[in-house]
Formats: structure tokens, C-alpha cells, sequence
């Protein structure tokens, strides 16, 4: 029933504000879905055991959408109520396929409501929210990794965000996790000038861990730069830390983690052009888990090469490398795609939509060393050939 409340009270607020401003609604969704198969049978993405993210071109077996309205009402006095509410739907992309039930989720990600313009001077831009939303979140595209995320997706947030300083923006937020065991309070300075295209945050964690939950406190910083004219393109980097409660850099906290483990990160990743009509998009991360002394060590590198070969038609090939050391010993996975792409007319490396034919082909260590082996049997190599469709807007 929450959902249903959540969606009939943002529903409701839209309506009272509608007759103050022409066109008050924004929409935006997202969709990737395909068929395919590996190694002759079902579609199976690799990723290694123990790494938090894959190589996604041509190794996604699942099928994602959302859907979302947004509201930025203006005011007679100059400000505006805000908002969002916006719905996901996923599941398996072998039942599309496949001659039996069909399986899918539908979840509230968002739905929230503020106020924009709480003044003059520093308060001039800050907003006030309240509900559950995508809170400022920070990931990789070519790996899909959110490498920062606190997005309250089960539980709820409120904060107040854009508090101009002069040299950064100031925003403070709080959130409870679903089931009321971490409490995370955040701050963090967005948007401070470094030097010439460069600019900078950071920002600070607390994570309040309480109720049955059987974890410490804890705290996670972070500091992240970013160069907006880095030979034509962009580039971003950080270095993270986090323990205890606040393990993992997200609202829902770490309720069962003590203070003697930690999350360390760094992590660089950009776009820029390389020649005509190619961009090149790079990642390189490392991290680690230490539990106490028993460390879990990974690492990744990736480059996406992504040429327009008209305004119609495109070629991308995507090559990662991900190795994880922990107490079991090492293991790896290198992975490789290449794609055709029909680009309905516009065929840069964010244009969407994308039709895309691809085959991917993946070698691991050992056997059991990705997380669906079972459908590669005993191999520690594998093929995917398949069709997807990606667009958003």
C-alpha cells in the first residue's frame, strides 16, 4: 500500500500545482531489452566472483525500464515546488524466449516533493526535499558501476541541497533505511573551482547503525575531481574510504558490518574523442575490503572504442579486465565484444536509441571463478551472440 500512497499524494501535489505554470511535467525513462544466447543455450552475463560490477556491452542478460514524471512548478515569488516520482521494471531476458512463466518486478525507485528558492543570497538556488529519490548518484557507464549511491530506494531521505558558499555548493541530507537499522546522515561541497577546468567535492558520512542491528558506526569520505576539457572530452577520479555502518557508500548503510572492516576505493574514468567520428570511453578501479586483516582485493580496467561509421550505423567494441585477490587465492576474467549498431540517426557515443548485434566472447581462470558457470558447464571460456535495444530519455 505505500507505493499506492506515495503515487497518490505526488499525484495530488502535481494537481494543485499545475495552475501556476505552463507545462510544470517532465518526463524521462530509460529501457535496455534483447534475446540472445551463450554457448547454444540461455543467455548468461559474465562477472567475476567478487567484483561489483561487469562489462555490460554485449553481457547483459537482463531486461530494465523505468519510467518517471518530474514537476519544477514555479511560483509568483520566484520559487518552485519540485519533485519526482518514477517506477522500474526488470527481469530475465531468456523469459522473453522461453516457453514458461514470465517473471518480472515493478518497484517504486522514486517519489519525493520539495521546494526550490528559499531565499536571497547563499539560499537563492537551495532547495528543501523530502521522500525517497536518486540522490546525487556518481557510476561508470561502460560497467554500470555506481561507485557512489545514496539513493534511498527502499527506505526515506529528506535534505536540504545547493546552499551556495562562494567557493562550492553546500547540501545535507538524512536517511532511514528500510527496516530502520541505519540511520546515514551526509554532507558534502559540490562544485568547488580547483583550477582551470577542473573542479572538485567532497563529502562526509555518518552512519548510525541501531534497532536489531548487529554492526558499529561508522563513516565514509570521499573526494572526487573532475576535468571538463580534458583533450575534447571529460575525466573524472576518486579516492573513497568507508567502515562500519557507512560500508559501501549508499543510504541503506551496512547495518551487520562492524568498525574493523572497511571499503577503500579509487576509481578514474572519461570520454574523449580520439579521431574523427571515434570516442574512446576508459575506466581503470581498484578496491579493497578489509574485514579485520582478510582482505579482498579488485581490480578493473576497460576501454570502450565506439566509431560512427554514418549517421545511421556504428561500431563499438569493448574490451574489460577484472581481478579479484582474496584469502581463496586469485582469479580473473578478460572479456571482449564486438557490435554493429543502427543508430536511428544519430550515432555519437550517447545517442540513443541504439540497436545493437553483437557477439562477446569471455576466458576466466578456473572453473567457477564467474558467478553463472553452471551455464558454460566446465569451460572457462564463452560465447554470447545476441540483439539488444538500449534508449533512454
Amino acid at each position: 500500500m505505500k507505493p499506492i500512497i506515495a503515487t497518490a499524494a505526488f499525484c495530488a501535489a502535481m494537481g494543485s500545482t499545475a495552475v501556476l505554470a505552463e507545462s510544470p511535467f517532465s518526463t524521462t525513462g530509460y529501457l535496455r531489452i534483447g534475446v540472445g544466447e551463450s554457448d547454444g543455450g540461455d543467455l548468461a552475463a559474465m562477472q567475476l566472483n567478487g567484483a561489483w560490477a561487469k562489462y555490460r556491452l554485449g553481457n547483459e542478460d537482463d531486461f530494465y525500464g523505468e519510467f518517471g514524471v518530474g514537476l519544477d512548478a514555479p511560483l509568483n515569488n520566484g520559487s518552485s515546488v519540485i519533485g519526482g516520482i518514477r517506477y522500474h521494471v526488470a527481469g530475465d531476458s531468456n523469459d522473453l524466449t522461453d516457453r514458461g512463466s514470465f517473471d518480472a518486478s515493478l518497484a517504486l525507485r522514486e517519489a519525493w516533493l520539495g521546494y526550490r528558492g528559499l531565499g536571497a543570497g547563499a539560499f537563492e538556488e537551495a532547495a528543501v526535499w523530502a521522500g525517497r529519490r536518486y540522490y546525487k548518484r556518481k557510476d561508470i557507464h561502460i560497467n554500470d558501476f555506481y561507485y557512489e549511491s545514496y539513493s534511498n530506494f527502499d527506505g526515506y531521505g529528506l535534505g536540504v541541497e545547493d546552499i551556495a558558499l562562494g567557493f562550492g555548493k553546500l547540501s545535507l541530507a538524512g536517511f532511514r533505511e528500510r527496516f530502520n537499522r541505519v540511520h546515514t546522515y551526509d554532507a558534502r561541497i559540490e562544485d568547488m573551482p580547483l583550477a582551470e577546468n577542473w573542479t572538485g567535492e567532497v563529502g562526509l558520512a555518518f552512519a548510525d547503525a541501531r534497532g536489531d542491528a548487529t554492526g558499529d558506526n561508522g563513516f565514509a569520505l570521499r573526494g572526487h575531481v573532475q576535468r571538463n576539457d580534458f583533450f575534447g572530452g571529460y575525466i573524472k577520479g576518486s579516492l573513497m574510504f568507508s567502515n562500519g555502518a557507512a560500508f559501501g557508500f549508499s543510504a541503506d548503510g551496512a547495518p551487520d558490518v562492524g568498525k574493523d572492516r572497511s571499503l577503500s576505493r579509487a576509481q578514474v574514468h572519461g570520454l574523449v574523442p580520439v579521431a574523427d567520428r571515434t570516442e574512446l570511453f576508459f575506466v581503470g578501479l581498484h578496491q579493497v575490503d578489509d574485514n579485520d586483516g582478510d582482505k579482498s582485493k579488485w581490480s578493473s580496467v576497460g576501454i570502450r572504442p565506439h566509431y560512427a561509421l554514418s549517421d545511421n550505423f556504428a561500431i563499438a567494441t569493448e574490451i574489460g579486465y577484472d581481478r579479484v585477490s582474496d584469502e581463496g587465492g586469485s582469479r580473473d576474467l578478460l572479456k571482449g565484444t564486438l557490435a554493429g549498431i543502427y543508430t536511428f540517426g544519430q550515432s555519437g557515443f550517447w545517442d540513443r536509441p541504439q540497436l545493437r548485434a553483437y557477439v562477446t566472447r569471455g576466458s576466466w581462470s578456473d572453473v567457477g571463478a564467474i558467478s553463472k558457470q553452471a551455464a558454460y558447464g566446465t569451460d572457462t571460456a564463452g560465447t554470447s551472440v545476441g540483439l539488444q535495444l538500449e534508449t533512454w530519455f
